[in-house]
């Protein structure tokens, strides 16, 4: 018989938690100037995926690099994410 250790008690559960912390993620982004409208994320076993492109906000071009650099500081910080992959 093989082990349950790795399945999640509750499948629904899980959803629900990845969820909540992709609110949370999301929020986050909210704090810096710049655009997530063509992204998608996806949240799995402590690993947050960008899927898409993240561009400055018209006007905060010049702050770009400082603010990706912050946000992915600031996400990985979150407790629930531990690895941050953009793709």
């Amino acid at each position: 018989m093989a082990s349950k250790a790795n399945t999640p008690a509750n499948p629904m559960q899980e959803k629900l938690n990845n969820n909540k912390v992709i609110r949370e993620a999301r929020r986050e982004m909210g704090k810096f100037h710049l655009d997530y409208s063509k992204i998608t994320l996806s949240f799995r076993r402590g690993t947050l995926s960008i899927f898409g492109k993240i561009i400055p906000l018209k006007g905060y071009e010049h702050l770009f690099s400082d603010q990706h650099k912050a946000l992915f500081k600031a996400l990985v910080n979150l407790p629930e994410i531990h690895q941050v992959v953009v793709q």
